[in-house]
């Protein structure tokens, strides 16, 4: 079976997020009427607007701020050992995320940055412009790989073993 491979068209659109446009906010307002404000970004997934915020937890409510948008990674077959019927199964690989925090405890950490899942529980976070980079030149010398070395010396050992082997001769049952 073909790995479901997405058409452009169904990808997200490229959007230039620097043009102009009206400037939206989210507001958390505490149950004594003090109010924080902040930028909402238009790709931010969710609004964490909220009322009535007792003032004690003002402080985890900023902290749990947390804009993001999500990406959706390739659906190929893949077999694991830990899979009861031993038949491959359907494995999203590469998924990512841009997300921000923008009450980091430090003003670094709280630009946008990439996350991508790579498969299962395994995760490349805090992943700044380069860092995506050079992600993405890593899966395209694999993609390479795979395509001008895997794929032709594949096609020689396959045709090498249908010349060579004689099936049944000295085959145990």
């Amino acid at each position: 079976m073909k790995p479901t491979v997405p058409s452009p068209a169904a990808l997200p659109a490229t959007e230039s997020y620097g043009t102009a446009r009206s400037v939206r906010q989210w507001a958390i307002t505490t149950t004594t009427g003090e109010q924080i404000t902040g930028y909402l970004p238009p790709w931010a997934a969710e609004d964490p607007s909220e009322q009535d915020v007792p003032p004690q937890k003002l402080a985890a409510r900023l902290a749990d701020v947390c804009h993001y948008k999500e990406f959706p990674g390739q659906v190929l077959r893949a077999y694991s050992p830990g899979n009861v019927t031993d038949e491959p199964e359907e494995l999203e690989v590469m998924s990512s995320s841009i997300t921000c925090t923008p009450y980091a405890p430090a003003p670094e950490l709280a630009l946008p940055v990439a996350t991508v899942r790579v498969a299962g529980e395994y995760w490349m976070t805090d992943l700044d412009p380069t860092g995506v980079a050079n992600l993405v030149a890593g899966l395209r010398a694999v993609a390479d790989r795979l395509d001008h070395v895997v794929i032709p010396q594949l096609n020689d050992i396959r045709a090498d073993w249908t010349t060579h082997h004689t099936s049944g001769a000295g085959a145990r049952p």
